[in-house]
C-alpha cells in the first residue's frame, strides 16, 4: 500500500488500530502546523511553571520553531492532547504529553521521563489522567520501555496525587532543589515499571486504548484482526 502523506498514514492507523486514540482523546504530533498558536499560548500559561523549572524569560512566536526542533531531537514521543472531533472539524487541543529520549549510550536501560500539561481551561476533567495512561500504554507496548519516571514540585501536590492514583510509586524527594518565586522548593520523584502497569494499574486506569486490560500482550491473531489484515 502506498501512502501519499504521513498525515494519511496516521489517519489510517488511527482508524484501524486506534494507536493514537483513547476514550475521549486523540493524539496529534507536535510538529502539526495547525496547532502552532495553541503551543504558543500553552508555553505562556502560568501552569507551565509546574513542569518547567527553567528561568522564565518569556516565550514569543519566534521561539516556536526552536522549541519544535528541541522536541524533535530530545523526545521519543511528543503529542498534542486533543478532544475527538465530530468528524469535520480539526481536533481541539487541550494539552501536550511527551516522553524523553534516553541519553546517548543509555538506551539499554529502557528508561524515559514523562511530561504532561493541560491548558487551564481544560483542567479538572480527567484529560491529564487519560493522557498519562495512553502514554504509558504507548511506552510499554510500542517503545519497549521498562521504566517511566515523572515528577511534581511541592507547590503542585494535586499533580502528585494524580500520579500516585494511577500507580506511580514514590521514590524520593529532591529537597530544596528548585528556586522559584523567592524560595527553595522540593521535587517529588516517582516512577512506574512495566510489570506494575500491566499487572494492576492499566486495568484501573481503563483509558480505552488498544491495550488488553488483563495486562497480557495481544496474540498475533488478535493483532491481525485489529490491523484489518484478516
Amino acid at each position: 500500500m502506498k501512502f501519499e502523506s504521513s498525515k494519511f498514514l496516521a489517519e489510517w492507523l488511527c482508524a484501524i488500530m486506534n494507536i493514537f486514540q483513547s476514550k475521549r482523546l486523540i493524539y496529534v504530533p507536535t510538529r502539526d502546523a495547525r496547532y502552532r498558536d495553541f503551543l504558543l499560548g500553552l508555553m505562556n500559561e502560568p501552569g507551565m511553571r509546574n513542569s518547567d523549572d527553567s528561568l522564565p524569560v518569556g516565550f514569543a512566536a519566534q521561539n516556536v520553531n526552536q522549541l519544535l526542533e528541541v522536541l524533535a531531537s530530545r523526545k521519543l514521543m511528543s503529542m498534542y492532547i486533543c478532544l475527538l472531533s465530530n468528524g469535520s472539524d480539526d481536533p481541539v487541543p487541550v494539552g501536550a504529553v511527551s516522553l524523553s529520549k534516553p541519553n546517548e549510550g543509555q538506551a539499554q536501560h529502557a528508561n524515559s521521563f514523562l511530561s504532561v500539561i493541560i491548558a487551564a481551561e481544560h483542567q479538572r476533567k480527567g484529560y491529564g489522567r487519560e493522557a498519562v495512561a495512553w502514554a504509558l500504554d504507548w511506552a510499554f507496548d510500542f517503545a519497549r520501555l521498562h521504566r517511566i519516571e515523572i515528577s511534581a514540585y511541592s507547590w503542585n501536590m494535586g499533580a502528585k496525587r494524580l500520579y500516585n492514583s494511577i500507580g506511580f510509586a514514590d521514590e524520593g524527594v529532591k529537597r530544596e532543589c528548585t528556586w522559584f518565586m523567592g524560595g527553595w522548593h522540593d521535587r517529588y520523584e516517582m516512577a512506574m515499571l512495566e510489570h506494575e502497569w500491566r499487572g494492576k494499574w492499566r486495568a484501573i486506569a481503563d483509558a480505552g486504548t488498544w491495550a488488553s486490560k488483563d495486562g497480557q500482550n495481544h496474540s498475533t491473531e488478535e493483532i491481525a484482526k485489529m490491523m484489518g489484515s484478516t
